[in-house]
């Protein structure tokens, strides 16, 4: 029985047809809309019709990744921020009920740490994924009861921590992948200044790369020790785009969270995620 999977952002939409072993038959990736005048669910809906025809499926799997707050249970949106307009709400049971009988929806983050398990085995049981992109995301789980959520679906929103009223930031806003190109220009550094370049200079060591990258290292550091004592998890996983950088990532990082921990406090391994891209497409499968 094939499956298809759509991946929903606030900058595109994916989507993929897999097989029963999970191989990846088609895949495709369109601009998201404005969800004003041509609507994201719509756009979606068509997406899949447009697939299930050319396949000939009879009511197929279809899991969703996306953006938001997401009621696993109802399979609805929640709680949308800024990033995409007029989302909250949005209800893909009531709008794909036509298409599928069996719809699986998970937060994007969710979604990405679940792929990345289905894709890599880990021994480690208590897994916290943190994303580092425009914002800051985060997902946890266990072995024992899968998935953390919350009460109202609302944990894990790591981005809001560490509100300082000094200078009117939380923890996304001084530690994400925005906050970096920022800091670029901070630098005076090129502001086109590409970030595999960046650390491309500072492999190179261009002094001002290297204390740029430090700076912001630590600031990711801080955010992942409140992590380390919230959830004592035994592996913290990197993943966004930056997450390419590997190694490259974590020298800036690991070095700075035994500053914002108790002396001998100890914490969990730290790597980049092994999926560099559609994790999500393969997590928004998972039950």
């Amino acid at each position: 029985m094939y499956k298809i999977a759509v991946d929903i952002g606030g900058t595109n939409i994916k989507i993929a047809v897999f097989n029963t072993d999970l191989d990846m038959l088609a895949h495709e990736s369109i601009k998201t809309p404005d969800n004003k005048k041509t609507l994201i669910i719509d756009t979606v809906h068509d997406l899949i019709a447009k697939y299930i025809q050319h396949y000939q499926l009879e009511r197929p799997h279809i899991g969703i990744s996306t953006a938001g707050v997401v009621d696993t249970e109802r399979k609805a949106i929640i709680y949308a921020g800024p990033t995409i307009a007029n989302y909250n709400g949005t209800d893909f049971q009531q709008h794909l009920g036509d298409l599928s009988d069996h719809i699986t929806v998970h937060n994007d983050v969710d979604a990405a740490l679940l792929g990345e398990l289905v894709l890599h085995k880990y021994p480690e049981s208590h897994i916290f994924c943190l994303t580092l992109g425009t914002g800051i995301g985060g997902a946890f789980y266990t072995q024992q009861h899968g998935l953390y959520t919350g009460a109202r679906y609302h944990a894990n929103e790591i981005g809001y921590l560490l509100y300082r009223s000094s200078d009117g930031l939380t923890y996304e806003q001084r530690a994400s992948t925005s906050a970096l190109k920022a800091l670029i220009k901070a630098y005076g550094l090129d502001a086109n200044i590409s970030v595999p370049a960046l650390f491309d200079l500072a492999e190179a060591d261009d002094k001002q790369s290297v204390q740029l990258l430090n700076d912001w290292g630590n600031a990711v550091a801080e955010g992942i020790a409140q992590i380390q004592i919230i959830y004592d998890p035994d592996l913290i996983l990197i993943g966004g785009g930056i997450s390419s950088q590997g190694d490259r990532l974590i020298q800036y990082i690991e070095p700075h969270i035994q500053h914002y921990l108790p002396h001998g406090y100890g914490g969990a391994r730290l790597q980049t995620t092994r999926t560099k891209n559609h994790a999500a497409l393969y997590g928004a499968l998972v039950e």
